[in-house]
């Protein structure tokens, strides 16, 4: 039995209408394709992989063309050496420029680095370029979680002169604390993507972040700028267990513990020189009064030289720091738009053993926008001690650089963010800084921070419903 099949006549069939191969399409097409490239979000995961393919080749070419500049490096090695001839008195580890000041985990990266290259510089770049494609890449997965992207913020990871000379020309220990950063807040966005469906998974990802964040520290000490956004979000990821997030804020002591362990436990000495050995890496690695010359400082050459080294500056700066952090945790990062309750009812349960937040209700927990809020706050929580800190040195760039593209577009379109990119880069590029580099670059952090508390709202994406507190949470 046949089917009857209806035909359309072919001759009312409208064909579709192809535009002309002329000159002027193909140019009108590589126009409209070019500034898709630039502001398009669809086009944005096209420039991850060219992104850190060009930082690949890009670090390579500056090495062979640019001349390595010697700062700290070779001091690094030489207390390496010390080290590793088995000296354990922090306070006799020297170099040329100066005693060790860093914790365990500085040395043994760098004991790496020696046994790998045995003090070859090129090879030690070749490293270098290697974190630098690294860290290029793991920043391209943490925008990955922003909605609505648009390309031209992923360009700007590798248009910063200074922060390629930081990795490769300089070879700087700060640019391993901002890698360990970067893994750390991949593994909190992916804790967040996957509360809902695994807890078990979000649990395991959590004390992992917990790891390498106390790896940062164990670098350097600049990483501790993060523990306030930190802490807020691993309680709430783990649905405010308080069981949980103890465990999880333990395996920071537990680390410093093991990358520091000769000098914490030195198990072949009495218990006195045990003892001082002990004490004498905890002063030195540890040192929250150390002071800096004033002819390095990048932020506050507009202040006179007098009042930079006083105290009462030093007391000024932790008092402002603490007081804008305050400021944006409890009208921003406890917001109950974000954490889905009132703050009295955050302060209620918070001393409950047992889970008593709900995934539905926090925001950071949800699998959209919970990873974008995770990036906000970290980095603003960084920018804020970056912003208020006692010195800004060259190499202190590779902290927070990474977020400023993402903190620009949240804050101000296109036509704004470039010029105040080009402006930040040229206060790091003046050397040495002068009062107009230093006010410049402060006035620009400001402004970010600022910024960012006022477009509360763009924290979150137009089309996703903010999440209110119930009746019962109020």
């Amino acid at each position: 039995m046949s089917e009857v099949v209806n035909k359309v006549p072919e001759k009312d069939i409208k064909k579709e209408e192809k535009p002309e191969f002329t000159l002027k399409n193909v140019l009108l097409d590589i126009y409209n394709g070019s500034i898709a490239l630039v502001i398009n979000p669809q086009c944005t995961i096209i420039t991850y992989p060219i992104i850190i393919c060009i930082a690949s080749i890009l670090t390579k070419i500056v090495i062979n063309k640019i001349p390595y500049t010697e700062i700290d490096f070779k001091t690094y090695m030489q207390q390496i050496e010390l080290i590793n001839k088995g000296e354990l008195m922090y306070d006799e580890i020297y170099g040329d420029s100066g005693p060790i000041v860093y914790p365990g985990g500085f040395v043994q990266i760098y004991q790496i680095i020696k046994s790998l290259t045995d003090g070859n510089i090129k090879e030690v770049q070749l490293i270098f370029s290697y974190l630098f494609t690294i860290s290029i890449a793991f920043t391209c997965v943490i925008y990955s979680n922003i909605i609505n992207l648009q390309p031209w913020v992923i360009y700007l990871f590798i248009l910063s002169k200074r922060l390629i000379s930081i990795y490769v020309l300089r070879l700087f220990n700060d640019c391993w604390t901002t890698c360990s950063i970067l893994g750390m807040i991949i593994l909190l966005q992916q804790a967040s993507s996957f509360n809902k469906s695994n807890k078990l998974i979000t649990f395991m990802l959590c004390l992992l972040s917990a790891d390498l964040y106390s790896i940062s520290i164990s670098i350097k000490m600049n990483a501790l700028l993060y523990l306030p956004g930190f802490i807020i979000i691993v309680y709430f990821l783990l649905d405010e267990n308080l069981i949980k997030f103890i465990i999880t804020l333990l395996i920071i002591p537990l680390i410093q513990l093991i990358m520091g362990w000769n000098f914490l436990l030195p198990l072949y000495y009495n218990d006195e020189i045990a003892s001082i050995i002990r004490w004498n890496y905890i002063n030195q690695a540890f040192n929250f009064k150390r002071k800096f010359l004033y002819e390095w400082t990048v932020n506050w050459k507009f202040i006179p030289e007098s009042i930079f080294l006083s105290n009462e500056f030093s007391s000024i700066l932790l008092v402002l720091h603490i007081s804008i952090l305050l400021i944006f945790i409890f009208t921003r990062f406890l917001n109950s738009k974000i954490i889905g309750k009132s703050l009295i009812q955050l302060l209620k349960d918070i001393f409950s053993f047992k889970s008593t937040g709900s995934s539905n209700n926090n925001l950071l927990n949800d699998t959209i926008i919970g990873p974008q809020l995770i990036f906000i706050i970290l980095s603003i929580t960084n920018l804020i001690g970056v912003l208020f800190s006692r010195s800004l040195h060259y190499q202190f760039l590779s902290w927070y650089l990474w977020s400023i593209p993402g903190l620009l577009f949240f804050n101000f379109p296109i036509f704004i963010s470039i010029p105040l990119w080009i402006l930040h880069e040229w206060c790091w590029n003046v050397f040495p800084s002068t009062p107009l580099s230093s006010s410049v670059l402060i006035a620009i952090l400001s402004l970010i921070v600022a910024s960012t508390w006022w477009n509360f709202n763009n924290w979150f994406p137009k089309t996703q419903p903010v999440v209110e507190p119930t009746k019962k949470d109020e």
